[in-house]
Order: structure tokens, then C-alpha cells, then sequence
């Protein structure tokens, strides 16, 4: 009876949870990022490791958007979260490409299947990132789910064509 009513008074007062990475006063708490934000490398492997952590990078960058950043400081403060969640981890970020520039199939399926965890805040993000169409095409909700369907594939392809621009 005793649990019954601490369960029920648990259950009639708000309470808040915060789930995702530490902030601080300046954004993201990147030394705690890198240093606590551990993935289960050695039980899943380092492929799957780094298309979590792409995840995470796009997912951030979207997140971002909709807390009304500009697209290039979103996609700043995403590639850091990216690259101290990859630095934590000892995982490389080269490792994800094949010899011809393209991001490993596998890798690919994995991140694309990840970055979709945050699809209906991608949606809302699309407006955002969309500024220009051409005359006479509108943002309407089919395009809007048609853009957020391709939207890992396009962040996933940024990636690669940032490698081949460094070669």
C-alpha cells in the first residue's frame, strides 16, 4: 500500500529529465563530451561506432537549427560534438572511406538508419535549410518529407565531399 502511494504521488507532481549532452554557459561541455560519452565499441565495432557518432553530428546539426542558429554555426558546433565524441572514443574519421572517396557501405546503412532517430526535428529543421527554390516550386509537406527522406544521404555526402576537397 505504502509503494502505491509513493508511486502515485511519483506520478502527480512534474518532474523534468534532461537527456543529451552537457551544456554550459558557452553551448556544449566538449572536454566532458570527449571525456565521458563513452559508445560500446568493442562490443559493436569501430563501423558502427563512427555511424552512431555521424548520427549524433546530424542529429546535432538539426537540433541546432531548430533552436534557430544559422546552418553554418549549426553545423560548426554538430562537427565539434562530432569530432570530441570521436576523439573520446579513439575512433578516426578517415576510417570510414573507401579507397575511391565514398563512405563504406555498411557505414552508410548504419548512419543513415541512426540519423533518422531525429526525423520529425528534421522536418521541422527543412524549412530552415531550405532559403532558396527555384521560381514557382513551393515548400510544401510533400517536399518537406521528400527532403527529409534524403537528408542523411545529403549529410552523409557532404562528408565525402569534404575528404575528396582535402586530397
Amino acid at each position: 500500500m505504502r509503494n502505491l502511494f509513493l508511486a502515485t504521488i511519483l506520478f502527480l507532481f512534474p518532474f523534468s529529465a534532461n537527456a543529451g549532452f552537457p551544456e554550459g554557459e558557452n553551448g556544449y561541455d566538449l572536454k566532458k563530451i570527449e571525456e565521458s560519452f563513452r559508445l560500446p565499441c568493442d562490443e559493436i565495432g569501430n563501423d558502427d561506432c563512427i555511424a552512431r557518432a555521424l548520427g549524433v553530428g546530424a542529429c546535432t546539426w538539426i537540433f541546432e537549427i531548430n533552436k534557430d542558429k544559422e546552418t553554418g554555426e549549426a553545423l560548426k558546433i554538430a562537427d565539434s560534438v562530432l569530432i570530441a565524441l570521436l576523439k573520446g572514443n579513439n575512433l578516426d574519421l578517415k576510417s570510414i572511406l573507401e579507397k575511391d572517396g565514398l563512405i563504406k557501405a555498411n557505414i552508410k546503412k548504419e548512419a543513415t538508419y541512426r540519423i533518422n532517430f531525429c526525423r520529425e526535428e528534421t522536418k521541422k529543421a527543412i524549412p530552415k535549410l531550405i532559403k532558396k527554390l527555384p521560381e514557382g516550386v513551393v515548400l510544401d509537406k510533400e517536399r518537406i518529407e521528400n527532403l527529409t527522406n534524403v537528408f542523411p544521404l545529403q549529410y552523409l555526402s557532404m562528408l565525402e565531399q569534404l575528404s575528396k576537397s582535402k586530397k
